[in-house]
C-alpha cells in the first residue's frame, strides 16, 4: 500500500512539473506576444531618392515579419519644422525614429536622446555632429568621384571646367563640393560653384553656370536634386551634360551616374532598424557607406547630346529613358 501511494505521489509531482514546464516556454513564446512598433520617419523634402530610401527602409520591415505604424512626416525643406517633427516624436515615445537626409538626421539627434535614431542619405554623418550613442544609419558619401570625371573625360577629352551647383546652408553639400573640387584638381579641371539658398534661384543659377562650364556635376544636394528636371532640361537645351549621383536624377535627365541605390541605401538602414528592435545595442551598429553602385545612362539624353551609347565606355551600364 505503501508502495502504491509514493508511485501515485510520484507521478502527481512529474505531472506538476511537466505543466509547470509548459506554462513558462509558453510566456517565452515571441509568437505569443508579437508587437506593433511606433515608428517615426522624417525627411527634409519631398524628392525621388529620399523617397526611395523611405521605401527602402519600409520593405526591410516588411521582409523581417515586423509589424509597424508608420508616422511619416516632411519638413518641406525648413529647419524649424524638422525640430518641431522631432520633438513631437520624442512626446510620442516612439519606439524607433528615422532622420531621412542630413537636416532632419540632425534635428533628431539634437532633441532625442532616449529613443533608437537611425538616419539614411547623410554624406558626412561625423562632420553634421549626429554620431550619438543612441544613433546610427547609412551615409551616401561618394567614394567614385574620380571615376565619373574619367568617365566624362572619355566622352570628351576638351572638357576644362565643371559647374557644381550646391545649397550653400546644407552641410551635406559642403562636404561634397571640397571632394569633387580636390578630384577635379587632380585631373586639371577648373571648378566653378554656384551655390543657392531656395527652389526660385535654381533657374537663373544653372543658365548663369552654363554659361561658363562644359558640364554640370551635381552632388546629392536635397534643394538641388529637387529641381533635377528643371536642371537637367537647361543643360540639354546648352547641350552640355549632367553627371548625376544617384540614379533617379538620370531617370529624370541627367545623362549618367555610377550611382547610389536610394532603395537599397534606406533598405540597409531599416534592416539596422531591425537589429536594434530586436535586441542589439545601438552601440555595437556602426554607421555604413555604401558600396553598391551601379553606372547608369539616360538614352535619351545621350542621344540629344550627341553621344553614341556603344561607346565604350558606356560599356555594362543600365540603360534607362527619361520618365515623365
Amino acid at each position: 500500500m505503501k508502495k502504491l501511494l509514493l508511485i501515485m505521489l510520484s507521478g502527481i509531482l512529474i505531472l506538476a512539473c511537466g505543466k509547470q514546464e509548459s506554462v513558462t516556454d509558453k510566456k517565452a513564446d515571441p509568437a505569443q506576444s508579437e508587437k506593433t512598433y511606433k515608428i517615426g520617419i522624417t525627411q527634409i523634402v519631398t524628392h525621388p531618392s529620399l523617397d526611395l530610401a523611405k521605401e527602402g527602409f519600409k520593405k526591410a520591415f516588411e521582409e523581417a515579419g515586423l509589424k509597424a505604424e508608420y508616422d511619416e512626416k516632411n519638413a518641406e525643406g525648413s529647419i524649424a519644422n524638422a525640430n518641431l517633427i522631432s520633438t513631437n516624436f520624442k512626446a510620442d515615445k516612439k519606439d524607433l525614429v528615422f532622420g531621412i537626409a542630413t537636416p532632419s538626421a540632425q534635428a533628431l539627434a539634437n532633441n532625442i536622446s532616449d529613443i533608437p535614431v537611425i538616419f539614411s542619405a547623410v554624406t558626412d554623418p561625423e562632420s553634421a555632429k549626429i554620431l550619438n550613442q543612441n544613433v546610427t544609419g547609412t551615409s551616401d558619401r561618394v567614394d567614385n568621384i574620380g571615376e565619373q570625371l574619367d568617365l566624362l573625360l572619355k566622352l570628351n577629352p576638351k572638357v576644362k571646367k565643371i559647374g557644381i551647383l550646391y545649397n550653400t546652408s546644407e552641410q551635406n553639400s559642403l562636404v561634397q563640393v571640397r571632394d569633387i573640387e580636390a578630384k577635379a584638381k587632380e585631373k586639371n579641371i577648373e571648378v566653378v560653384l554656384q551655390g543657392v539658398t531656395a527652389f526660385g534661384e535654381l533657374a537663373q543659377g544653372t543658365k548663369a553656370l552654363l554659361s561658363q562650364v562644359d558640364a554640370l556635376y551635381i552632388p546629392t544636394d536635397n534643394l538641388i536634386v529637387s529641381g533635377i528636371k528643371l536642371i537637367n532640361s537647361e543643360a540639354i537645351a546648352a547641350k552640355k551634360p549632367v553627371i548625376a549621383t544617384e540614379n533617379s536624377s538620370v531617370e529624370l535627365g541627367s545623362l549618367f551616374t555610377m550611382g547610389i541605390d536610394y532603395f537599397e541605401l534606406g533598405k540597409r538602414a531599416g534592416q539596422m532598424a531591425v537589429e536594434i528592435l530586436k535586441g542589439k545595442p545601438v552601440s555595437e551598429i556602426p554607421f555604413e557607406i555604401s558600396e553598391k553602385k551601379v553606372l547608369y545612362v539616360n538614352e535619351d539624353t545621350a542621344k540629344a547630346l550627341g553621344f553614341d551609347l556603344k561607346n565604350p565606355a558606356f560599356s555594362g551600364a543600365t540603360i534607362v529613358k527619361t520618365k515623365n
